[in-house]
């Protein structure tokens, strides 16, 4: 095969996935858009206790390198990108995307289910609401942290999907910083509810 047509080839392998990873992150955007304009519709209790917005910096920062690296990668032209590919074959690369689908759809019925089951007690801050009941339908019957796990399901899904060393190096990054923002809930929520949660 020529190289022309390779790299025809190699764009139509990765282009299911990568529209897979777009519609992923626009999803993902518009609900973290419609969530930062409701976050202040209902105030959080004077009792809330007080949280360390140091400890939630790196998540998002982490957060928002990895959206902006993956939407360059999705938009990039070929050359410009292809260093950062460590797929050794389309055999390998096209059972990944597979994989990756699957790890996108999961996480994005996960992060949809666990909205719908924590309703108006979610907030883009943490914090306990007036008449805040401790949620544990749905989702939260069988995991603690579903819409963190979803997250995960949808950045693992990212990586496998565009197979990219610069991804695979910042993933401990962004399990490290999502660490430190679960500790900080966590504490949040102890406080708020005791031996309950």
């Amino acid at each position: 095969a020529t190289p022309s047509s390779m790299e025809a080839s190699y764009m139509e392998h990765l282009f299911f996935r990568e529209l897979a990873c777009a519609i992923f992150l626009l999803l993902l955007g518009m609900a973290r858009y419609h969530y930062f304009v409701l976050a202040g519709t209902k105030p959080a209790d004077r009792s809330s206790p007080a949280v360390n917005w140091a400890r939630h910096v790196p998540a998002y920062c982490v957060s928002s390198a990895w959206a902006f690296y993956v939407a360059w990668l999705i938009i990039a032209p070929l050359q410009t990108v292809k260093w950062d590919k460590w797929s050794p074959n389309h055999w390998a690369s096209d059972l990944l995307g597979w994989i990756a689908v699957a790890f996108l759809g999961a996480g994005l019925w996960l992060f949809c289910y666990s909205h719908y089951a924590i309703g108006r007690y979610w907030s883009i801050k943490v914090q306990i609401k007036p008449a805040h009941r401790l949620v544990v339908d749905g989702p939260y019957r069988h995991v603690r942290h579903p819409l963190y796990t979803a997250l995960f399901l949808g950045y693992l899904g990212t990586l496998l999907a565009l197979q990219s060393w610069t991804l695979l190096a910042g993933f401990p990054l962004f399990v490290a910083s999502y660490l430190l923002f679960v500790k900080e809930e966590e504490k949040v929520m102890e406080l708020g509810f005791g031996e309950a949660y």
